[in-house]
């Protein structure tokens, strides 16, 4: 099993980042985009891919429980949004949930994702479960290429 550690939740209109070195979430000065952009899920990392700022797998978790930065969640991840930079975002759900693939998320959920990234350039765009579980592999045994 997966599991995310949760970085950005609606409760912050501000981003919020991570200090490795204090182990700490802090509050910036600059507005939360995902948030701005209508995106109220909570945002983070895939455990045991790293931490940021440095190279690690970010997930967007399509929750709608109560949860805070640093928090360590189960997830399993269903989708990927591949961008050209190579800087993907995971797609996770609880794993408790019978959706296996992206497909088969519920329309608010697509309309949701689809809020975040309001432009898909080419060779961008959302992909399943299986290009999700390439992604983490490539990245896993590889890093990410920027």
């Amino acid at each position: 099993m997966d599991y995310i550690i949760i970085e950005q939740t609606k409760e912050y209109r501000k981003r919020i980042i991570y200090d490795p070195n204090t182990n700490t979430f802090n509050e910036t000065e600059h507005d939360c985009i995902f948030l701005y952009r209508g995106f109220s899920h909570p945002y983070g990392w895939l455990k045991g891919s790293g931490t940021p700022p440095g190279e690690h797998l970010d997930v967007f978790l399509l929750s709608g429980g109560d949860c805070f930065p640093g928090d360590e969640l189960p997830v399993k991840v269903v989708g990927v949004f591949k961008k050209k930079d190579g800087d993907h975002k995971l797609i996770g759900i609880s794993p408790g949930r019978e959706e296996m693939d992206f497909s088969q998320l519920p329309e608010h959920e697509i309309n949701d994702l689809n809020r975040l990234y309001p432009r898909v350039d080419e060779g961008e765009g959302w992909f399943g479960a299986d290009a999700a579980k390439n992604v983490i592999d490539d990245f896993m045994e590889n890093g990410r290429v920027r």
